[in-house]
Formats: C-alpha cells, structure tokens, sequence
C-alpha cells in the first residue's frame, strides 16, 4: 500500500482549550500548585468487543490485554435476549455474565455499550419459548425484555445497540420480510421499540445499525438502510455498521459511504465489530490508515474493533487479530497502541498567580492529579475554552517562595527527581505510583540515604509517578514508563 502521510490528517476538531482552576474553600485561587491531568478515555470511541467466556478460558491475561488497546468495552453476546434467556419455556433473565462484564469494565474505567436489545436478523436470535407465540405474546414478551435489560442497566452504559440488522440479514443481504414485525404484528413495530426504550433510559445514545453498509460495493444496500431508518431519524442518535471488510479495506471505498451516510441521515457513524481478512502483513498499515481516517473524519464517532484477540476467534480466516494465540501482541496490535497515544493527552505544570492551568486536549475523560486523586472531569466537543473549578484543600502547604527551601534528588529508574522541601522537614516521604486512570499501583517509603528506586512491574506500560507526604501532599508529580 502507498505510505500513509500522517500530515495529511486533520485532528483539530478532536481538541478543545480548557483550563483548570484551583481554588480554596472560600474561593480563593491557589497559586504555584503542581498539577496534573491524565486522559483515560476519549470522546471518540476506540473500543472492542469483550467476552465473558474468554475471561473463563483465559483469565486475567486477557483482560490485561484489553487495557493496552481499549476504552470503551461491547459485550459480545452476553446481554443479547437469547443469551440471557437459554430456555425453552419463559424464565427469568440471567444477566450475570454481562454483569461480570459490565463490573471489571466500570473497575477499570472502560465506557460500556449495551449489545444489543434486538436483532431483527432471524429466529435464532431470539430465546426459544418467544418462537411460536402468538403476536400479541410476543410483542408483550418484547416489551418485557426492553423493561429488564434497560431498567438492569439504566446509568451503566453510554449507548445501547437497539436494533441491529434492521433490514439486512447477516450475509449483507435485504430482508423484504422483518422477523421482528412479522412474529409481533406489527409493522410499526421499530419506532414503537424506540419509544418504549427512550422512557427507561433518558440518557444513552441509541444505535441502529446493520450489515455491509460501507464494506459491499453495493451502493443500494446503504439506501436501503436509509429508507427504513429515515422515518425513525429523530429517536436515535447512532448510525452502526457492522463493519467486516474481507480483502480489501481500501479509504478510497468506505470512506464515501460513511460520508453519504452520516450526510443523509445527519448523525454520527460508528464502525462495530470491525474485522478484516487478508494478508495479515498489510494488517499493521491498514490498520493505522483506518484510524487515521476515521478519527480525521468528523463524520465517525468510534471504531469498535471485533475479532481483536486470535484464541477468542470463531473464524480462522480473520487476520485483524491484535493478539495472537500465544498472548503475543502482532504487528497490528502494536500499531493500535502506538497511533491510539498520539490521540492521548498528558500535561503537567504549576498554577499561575489566578490559580489556573491551561491546557489543549483531545476531547474525553481526564483525571486530575494534585494532592490527591480529587476529582475526573470530561472535556466534551464544543466552542471556547472549558473551565473546571476544583477545590484545593490541603493539610499541609511548603512555601515554596521561602529562604528555607531545600532540594533532595531521588533518582527513579535512572531519572533524577528534585524535590523541594523545608530545610527542617523530617517526615516520612513517599514514592507512589498511579495508573493514567487513577488507580494506585504501588506505594513505597523513600529512604533519604538511599535514594534510587528502580520500577519493575509485570508489564512494561507509562505510570503516574510522585513523591509525597504521608497526607499525599504531591512534592513532585511526573510520568514514567516502566518497564522490565
């Protein structure tokens, strides 16, 4: 393939000023105070399918590997209504998987997408007992499951795949008959799903979605989908493709479609279960140009990435995996990361004399890092700058402007640290350790006679690092890559 040109893309859109103000208790700003902010998710979302019965067979390996590539998490088929009701006559749903799912993703600050509500694809999709009942049953057995799902998880997730397969079946192909109107009667049966999904959950994003709409050389696929979602344009907010391209994934192709689609239906488009099968070697080149134009694109809202992990996978022939059946990371998986970081923002610096730090970051959720873990915040897309006010209450202040300042050196795996200090403090400083999300990985006394340290986790990955006070007043706050 021709070499990607990365000056070519245009991210502006994806940043936005803001500025942080710290302030005490009765609204006075705090000036000369070292902060820092992290970014632990993106507006934009890069996310990937999880699955309950590879955590089963893999264990913590597996989700360890999810962490290095994504931030938003759509389980595979643990919330999906034939999942969660395997029984031949009615019976109570069983949500416990996806709410295994849901719990570590919430654990490990990873944005959730309900998948999905209904398929409207076949019989199969749906539980056994709905099959041969009456419309009036079903519609009631429907309306029951909308009731449970979205009530289970009202709060927990930022979109819900409602519909998928809306007109297409799983080969791409249109389906003149719907399953869904058919077995229930009724043929307005998608904008009645809509409504009575948008009274339980006021808040998540709604997506519809279905099959080959940017990957088929098909055009009338995409107005097909057109025509049987415009009438419902103004009850969601999502347009899905489920997106499995086969030899080729060519810009020049899904570029367009994605364009005609967000132009005619005046929405977002987000790539789901993105997976592609030709040769593995081009998999790391296609793999960036695909996220470059996306994220360039002010047309795609998020690539969801699918068949991401090899010993996970239901077809052999798929390459787009990013971990291979070894736990080895491919080519591919390590451009993911590599290109997804360019898109993560990390600053540090002091408060000015009003108490502010100013910074430029890709939309998305941030934590703030000063004194202690006080607060996130999400810096959404719009105009101007975006202030956040946070209090600063700290029970112990160095004045930095005195005569009587000390500075020691701890050197941290070879990096040397100043710290400045009273000249006659005498506590017990710390050496702590955070993930970008916030977590606390380690905390260790610092020895002032013997002051090198040396971080060794299991895997090599960037950690928020400071020295503190026994009441984690931060002396110095800095990144550090870790590694073994």
């Amino acid at each position: 393939m021709t070499e990607i040109s990365v000056e070519d893309y245009d991210y502006s859109h994806r940043k936005r000023d803001c500025e942080i103000k710290l302030v005490t208790s009765n609204g006075q700003p705090v000036p000369e105070v070292l902060i820092g902010i992290a970014q632990i998710r993106s507006d934009f979302a890069f996310g990937g399918t999880v699955s309950a019965e590879a955590f089963d067979t893999l264990g913590d390996s597996y989700g360890e590997r999810f962490l290095d590539y994504f931030d938003v998490g759509t389980p595979e088929n643990e919330m999906k209504w034939n999942y969660v009701m395997k029984c031949s006559e009615k019976c109570d749903p069983d949500f416990s998987k996806a709410d295994f799912l849901v719990d570590w993703l919430f654990k490990n600050n990873i944005a959730v997408r309900g998948h999905n509500l209904f398929c409207n694809e076949s019989e199969d999709l749906i539980p056994e007992w709905t099959r041969n009942l009456e419309n009036a049953a079903f519609k009631q057995a429907m309306l029951e499951h909308i009731s449970s799902a979205m009530e289970h998880y009202k709060g927990m997730v930022v979109q819900w795949d409602l519909i998928s397969g809306i007109c297409h079946g799983t080969d791409g192909s249109f389906s003149t008959s719907s399953m869904l109107e058919n077995k229930s009667g009724d043929q307005d049966i998608f904008n009645w799903i809509l409504d009575e999904a948008r009274k339980i959950d006021t808040v998540a994003d709604l997506v519809i979605s279905a099959h080959n709409l940017i990957t088929s050389n098909d055009m009338t696929i995409i107005d097909q989908y057109i025509n049987k979602v415009k009438p419902l344009s103004s009850k969601f907010q999502i347009i899905g493709t489920e997106s499995h391209f086969g030899e080729s994934m060519d810009k020049d192709s899904y570029e367009p479609k994605i364009n005609y689609l967000a132009e005619q239906l005046e929405k977002p488009v987000l790539l789901t279960d993105v997976d592609f099968s030709f040769d593995i070697n081009q998999a790391p080149d296609k793999v960036e140009e695909l996220m470059r134009t996306c994220f360039a694109n002010p047309n795609v809202g998020g690539l969801i990435m699918g068949s991401w992990y090899q010993h996970s996978m239901t077809r052999s022939d798929v390459t787009s995996y990013f971990v291979d059946s070894m736990n080895n990371e491919t080519p591919a998986g390590q451009r993911w990361r590599e290109v997804r970081a360019e898109w993560k923002t990390e600053a540090s610096g002091y408060t000015d004399e009003s108490g502010k730090f100013s910074f430029n970051g890709f939309q998305g959720k941030y934590m703030i890092i000063v004194s202690c873990f006080l607060d996130s915040f999400y810096l959404e897309p719009g105009e101007g700058v975006k202030t956040i006010e946070v209090g600063y209450f700290p029970n112990f202040t160095v004045d930095y402007k005195s005569s009587s300042i000390k500075t020691i050196e701890i050197m941290v795996n070879g990096i040397i640290v100043p710290v400045k200090l009273p000249s006659r403090y005498n506590r017990q400083l710390f050496l702590t350790t955070y993930s970008l999300s916030g977590k606390q990985l380690s905390r260790s006394p610092v020895n002032i006679k013997n002051r090198k340290y040396q971080i060794t986790p299991s895997i090599p990955y960037c950690r928020i690092m400071r020295i503190e006070t026994a009441d984690r007043l931060p002396l110095y706050t800095g990144k550090i890559m870790a590694a073994h």
